[in-house]
């Protein structure tokens, strides 16, 4: 890594990490409403579950709707088959990355857990060309290993609960093109607002089963998906469980997705629906749509963005979870606003009574999730504030930078939301990713979550987390 931070901006980002290393932050495993989605630089790139649609791609990022595309320059001039235009499909359009990670990772939980972990690894991803058009094999191998990991490094989920390495072929699959769709069989990431790869960590979620997808196109406006996937791999573990189990049931099931989206420039509308039998369902759906503000196609224009979206969860069949029956929803509204590689987004979420919102599959749908809170509990109702700046227009490409603010309220009570009601978190995000020249395939992110909860009899009201992340991704094939 140390050969591609050779410029002056390389160095600098080099020293800001060494800086945050040496400052001592801390952190912990309560992060469950945060996303790995790119920084928006305009109304128009901020993340939507529906917007996303439903995909199985290969890496977490891949084909992404909202955030600006840009090519990896680099690709076509390592490919070795491209001069070989009468060797096989399956041979010549092989594709083979590397994608490497490390990661510092540090939190002191309410003045109890201090887990620290300085973990380093990533993935290696293999993609075969199709077979008569018609095959493919796909698989990645993913791996961390702890370069230095404390007695508590196991919460950090960076590492299996004992602290331990994990290395594990998170996918292996195939998959089939036919009549405009693809199937795709196998050990795979799946993308839908409420089941996804949740990268978070080393190691994304990983899902077992069967995905039926249409054949993608460019400017693709109807999205759909049916799916029955029975395991799961968790972030922290190499081994797959049934998706029940992720929710506290013994039981041996899956659940069964169905979905479907439609889009154009300005809408973005549609449903999904999990279901896992005698435990679960889970029903999401959204609308989203951007105002034309007459802007003639200028990004640095004003713009603005307003969305409504709700996940309705209830006990099924045997009612066999926890706490069962119980019928729970969390709806949450925002707006979003541009101007000049400003963003501003404002947005509010309120939870049902008699329920919290079990969501062990991925991040949180409603638009007040922040790093460690999706202010999922019972009862709670949540606000949310948050601008973030592209630094692009002052000379610095790649350069971003995105301040949060959200606080929740509601009635604590330890049999619905286990005393976690009334709270705040504040974040800070940094990231630099510049998408040409020597450094392209660099991504570098620092982070630091404040977060206070103010209804337990605990040691220190906060939770405070800093984690420093270095990825570099290069195809190799």
């Amino acid at each position: 890594m140390a050969g591609l931070m050779k410029g002056t901006t390389g160095r600098v980002i080099l020293a800001l990490i060494l800086i945050a290393f040496a400052a001592g932050f801390s952190t912990r495993a309560y992060a469950q409403g945060a996303h790995d989605y790119p920084i928006p630089s305009q109304a128009k790139e901020a993340y939507s579950p529906i917007r996303e649609g439903f995909e199985s791609p290969i890496e977490p990022r891949e084909r992404l709707r909202g955030p600006k595309a840009y090519i990896d320059t680099r690709g076509p001039a390592l490919r070795r088959y491209e001069r070989v235009p009468e060797a096989l499909a399956f041979f010549r359009d092989t594709k083979l990355k590397a994608n490497s990670r490390t990661y510092w990772f540090g939190e002191d939980s309410f003045g109890f857990d201090k887990p620290q972990a300085l973990t380093t690894g990533g993935s290696l991803s293999y993609q075969s060309g199709y077979i008569a058009d018609f095959f493919q094999l796909r698989s990645v191998l993913y791996t961390t290993q702890p370069l230095y990991a404390n007695a508590e490094a196991g919460k950090t989920l960076n590492l299996s609960p004992q602290g331990d390495e994990i290395t594990t072929f998170g996918q292996v699959n195939g998959r089939m093109k036919y009549a405009g769709h693809e199937l795709t069989a196998g050990r795979q990431l799946i993308r839908t607002p409420y089941i996804n790869p949740y990268d978070v960590r080393m190691i994304p979620l990983t899902v077992e089963g069967v995905v039926l997808l249409p054949e993608h196109k460019e400017e693709q406006k109807i999205d759909y998906t049916a799916a029955y996937l029975w395991r799961y791999k968790p972030r922290n573990i190499g081994s797959f469980i049934p998706f029940s189990e992720g929710v506290g049931v013994e039981q041996n099931e899956g659940v069964l997705v169905t979905g479907a989206s439609y889009h154009t420039d300005l809408w973005n509308y549609g449903f999904s629906n999990y279901w896992i039998k005698d435990t679960l369902n889970t029903l999401y759906g959204e609308v989203d749509y951007l105002l034309p503000l007459g802007s003639g196609g200028d990004d640095d224009g004003p713009s603005l963005r307003i969305g409504v979206n709700h996940l309705d969860q209830r006990t099924v069949g045997a009612d066999l979870i926890a706490g069962a029956p119980y019928n729970t929803y969390q709806a949450s509204a925002r707006v979003v606003a541009s101007y000049m590689n400003f963003v501003l987004i404002g947005a509010v979420s309120k939870v049902g009574d008699e329920a919290s919102i079990e969501k062990p599959f991925g991040f949180g749908t409603s638009y007040t999730a922040t790093v460690i809170t999706n202010f999922q509990q019972a009862s709670v109702q949540a606000y949310l504030l948050q601008l973030s700046y592209d630094f692009e227009k002052l000379g610095l490409e790649g350069v971003k930078f995105h301040v949060a603010w959200g606080k929740g309220e509601g009635k604590a009570d330890q049999a619905t939301n286990g005393g976690f009601a009334d709270q705040e978190e504040f974040e800070l995000r940094f990231v630099y990713e510049p998408h040409r020249g020597k450094l392209q395939g660099l991504r570098v992110e620092l982070e630091y979550v404040d977060w206070q909860v103010f209804d337990q009899d605990f040691p220190s009201d906060a939770l405070t987390e800093f984690r420093a992340i270095v990825n570099y991704s290069v195809p190799l094939l």
